[in-house]
């Protein structure tokens, strides 16, 4: 009790602040309750002091465990995007939590997700949070709806104007966000802030999605100073950066305009060869700044059979293949017209010659200034220094699919049939404040890292970056012949505010009581919102 009493203090104190309020995001999702396998849709407000960039949204079990995630891109400080919901999660409460890494405060949503296997528990409890202070917004009377009824019939087209007073215009900080959903009656959660300690500070920015770890020594698992770590996004044109760790052993890279999933490898290196290096990333996964006490619930005795509905629908959705989203295209930044190492002295396309069956005999045949032999079996490549007119003395930088190579057997059995091109640069280049006795860089046919061993200083990921931009799909877009189970009837999440604003969308056949409702963000930093209801018969 006295915990509970103190976390409940703490909190009253942080959102007495007048800057709290002002500083925390606004997260609005289309339900409260879900099923496995569905969206949760997102639409978040960013405050005024944060930097432009990415917003990192989380789903947190009752243990504070991250079990998905997703990077929104930031526009005019607001965000959309969805959480899609493994069919693994089982039945409870969680959190959809949103903030930055360079935040001080989090926003929290509660939402739970029935398994749609399993359904509720047996019990008909479950836990949900105490001690919190939820988080209210604002009704407003000067927008005015009209043209909404008390009730509509199924599959009926609608249309609606939305009226704002110039006042109201005036005081409107960016977009509006509008939504057209289904209620779940008797069964609200609350959202609330909590305070972090930021990952990073705001001199770091907010201009992509972080990856950041640590390198260790493999010997004293302490951090070790002045490592290097390369990052590679292996393409056509490979995508480079490096980080040189200080005392604390830590890195970070940004990644910028990365939409979907992308691969990255990520490697460390000693500058003098001396020690064995151990790399890791940081632990994402615990970022839910502090658990709140739980209170036993008793389910409302109508939340199974809603519950029960919501599976039929969603396994019918799957059975018609009816998407709820639909993704917009979108144009990744290019790399550069040259690669990272700059212009190369000669590109080769062994194909265009003999076959030569690996790359000593492509070597001597193909590659004027590159000498790749073997003595004592111990295997060397050097390349020409065309300025000094001798063989550089240390080996050059050596990539493969744009990821550089330490041991040069990894490149020793590729013949003219497993190659693409091999790019050659005869002369010193430098990235930064790295130098490389020349390049050779070799693409192959099938564009993979397949060759490349996983270990302590070695990290091959398959990474989420931004999450591309979706719209929901309208009605014209499925084959109304089937079943129309739609529980989300409009999601328009990046609306342009006018005086007169006509939105039109079409009923589904599911039954029920629905909420449109509209939501924004005024110039001081507080959320506002007008709600209508009507029924579905």
């Amino acid at each position: 009790m006295k915990r509970r009493l103190f976390t409940l203090l703490i909190l009253l104190v942080g959102l007495s602040c007048k800057c709290q309020v002002k500083e925390g995001f606004g997260l609005f999702t289309d339900h409260d309750l879900y099923t496995s396998g569905e969206n949760i849709l997102l639409k978040v407000f960013v405050p005024s002091n944060e930097l432009p960039g990415i917003v990192n949204v989380g789903l947190f079990n009752l243990k504070g465990m991250q079990v998905s995630a997703a990077f929104l891109e930031m526009t005019d400080r607001q965000a959309n995007g969805y959480i899609h919901l493994s069919d693994t999660l089982s039945s409870g409460c969680y959190f959809v939590r949103t903030t930055t890494r360079t935040s001080a405060t989090q926003t929290v949503k509660e939402v739970y997700i029935a398994n749609r296997f399993s359904g509720l528990s047996e019990s008909g409890i479950f836990l949900r949070p105490t001690g919190v202070v939820p988080i209210f917004d604002v009704p407003i009377q000067t927008l005015q709806v009209e043209g909404i009824e008390k009730s509509y019939k199924r599959r009926e087209n609608v249309h609606v104007t939305l009226r704002f007073s110039s006042e109201l215009l005036s005081q409107t900080d960016g977009n509006l966000h509008v939504s057209i959903t289904r209620l779940t009656p008797g069964f609200n959660f609350s959202t609330f802030y909590t305070h972090a300690k930021p990952e990073f500070s705001r001199t770091v920015g907010n201009e992509g999605m972080i990856i950041s770890g640590t390198v260790t020594d493999a010997g004293t698992a302490k951090p070790f100073n002045n490592a290097i770590v390369f990052l590679t996004v292996p393409d056509s044109s490979p995508r480079f950066q490096y980080f040189n760790t200080a005392e604390n052993g830590r890195f970070y890279f940004q990644l910028k305009n990365y939409f979907g999933e992308i691969p990255v490898v990520l490697q460390c290196f000693d500058p003098e060869r001396k020690h064995e290096l151990k790399i890791r990333l940081s632990n994402t996964e615990n970022l839910l700044a502090s658990l709140p006490d739980f209170e036993t619930i008793v389910f409302p005795p109508e939340l199974r059979e809603i519950v029960a509905k919501n599976v039929e629908a969603h396994n019918f959705s799957r059975i018609f293949s009816q998407l709820q989203l639909k993704e917009k295209p979108v144009a990744e930044a290019k790399a550069g017209k040259y690669p990272f190492y700059g212009v190369p002295t000669r590109v080769v396309y062994p194909k265009q010659f003999i076959d030569l069956v690996n790359f000593d005999e492509i070597s001597r045949e193909l590659l004027q200034g590159v000498r790749f032999r073997e003595n004592n079996h111990v295997l060397t490549l050097q390349l020409f220094n065309f300025q000094r007119n001798k063989f550089f003395d240390e080996q050059p930088l050596i990539l493969l699919n744009g990821i550089p190579v330490e041991d040069i057997q990894a490149i020793r059995n590729l013949g003219t049939k497993e190659i693409d091109r091999i790019e050659v640069c005869l002369s010193e280049r430098f990235y930064g404040n790295l130098q490389f006795p020349g390049v050779i860089a070799i693409y192959t046919t099938k564009s993979d890292y397949s060759w490349l061993n996983e270990s302590d200083s070695v990290l091959k990921l398959r990474l989420n970056a931004i999450e591309p931009p979706s719209i929901l799909n309208s009605p014209t877009d499925n084959n109304f012949k089937e079943p129309d189970l739609r529980r989300v009837l409009l999601w328009l999440p990046s609306l342009k505010p006018e005086p007169n604003m006509n939105i039109e969308f079409q009923t589904s056949d599911v039954r029920g009581r629905y909420k449109l409702e509209i939501r924004g963000m005024g110039r001081d930093g507080k959320f506002f919102y007008k709600e209508n209801f009507f029924e579905v018969n």
